[in-house]
């Protein structure tokens, strides 16, 4: 569910949801954020907007209106931790029982993120201490069939908000509830708000929107409620600055 960014992917998307092993109780864990809550990001270094590519361009300008908006913490993911969310995760409900059954595959869906598209990718990190926040900002370039990738994730998106408002998750000594609702953000192709109790209670969400050629998610995590009308305008407000940087 996202760093909640160990990487092994996951921004939770971001966003996404990771495996759990019985004894730690860890299904669903987004990755998507699980990075920058650990700390093992590098902060962004300086480069000249020659230097960046497109995706990089868009994440730098979500992440420098994240910084305006009371998440002054940044890091650009990169090298092996970019290269780690590329990998879509496997077997993250092995051993689990989803109810209602049908819930299963659309929420297994959400560990996706658009770095998973294996195209040119960049995400940044941001956090607001205080509050126990963190975000990201994804963007990757949609490719041959990438459009279609996101369109699927979406349907499943839409799947869960009609048909899994409530799913619980069962393991051998493992049990938590997740209950997702539409935060009601305009002007995006995607938006959902969940939240997951228990041991490892948090709450997360995630926007994604495409352009002709880019995707892009903007997520938050945070153990306090994200649910505010505040927390909507900051999301829908960062996705609009790496969104106008795209073509």
């Amino acid at each position: 569910m996202p760093k909640r960014l160990t990487v092994s992917l996951a921004l939770c998307a971001a966003l996404a949801l990771s495996a759990c092993s019985s004894t730690e109780a860890q299904m669903p864990d987004d990755q998507t954020h699980k990075i920058a809550a650990e700390g093992t990001a590098s902060p962004s270094p300086s480069a000249s907007p020659q230097d960046l590519t497109t995706a990089e361009v868009a994440t730098t300008a979500g992440a420098v209106l994240a910084s305006q908006l009371g998440f002054p913490s940044s890091a650009k993911i990169q090298g092996k931790d970019l290269e780690a969310l590329s990998t879509a995760p496997t077997d993250t409900l092995k051993d689990i029982v989803v109810l209602p059954a049908q819930c299963s595959a659309p929420i297994n869906d959400l560990n996706w993120s658009p770095v998973q598209l294996g195209t040119e990718a960049a995400r940044t990190d941001f956090t607001n201490e205080n509050q126990s926040i963190t975000g990201s900002v994804e963007v990757a370039k949609l490719g041959k069939d990438g459009a279609g990738t996101v369109a699927s994730h979406n349907k499943n998106v839409r799947t869960i908000l009609d048909q899994c408002k409530s799913a619980k998750l069962n393991g051998m000594d493992y049990t938590e509830t997740l209950k997702f609702s539409d935060p009601k953000v305009d002007s995006v192709d995607s938006a959902l708000y969940y939240s997951r109790d228990g041991q490892y209670a948090q709450n997360s969400l995630v926007l994604i929107k495409t352009t002709k050629e880019y995707a892009v998610m903007v997520s938050f995590l945070s153990t306090n409620p994200l649910s505010d009308a505040k927390f909507n305008k900051v999301a829908g407000s960062v996705m609009d600055a790496a969104i106008a940087q795209l073509p």
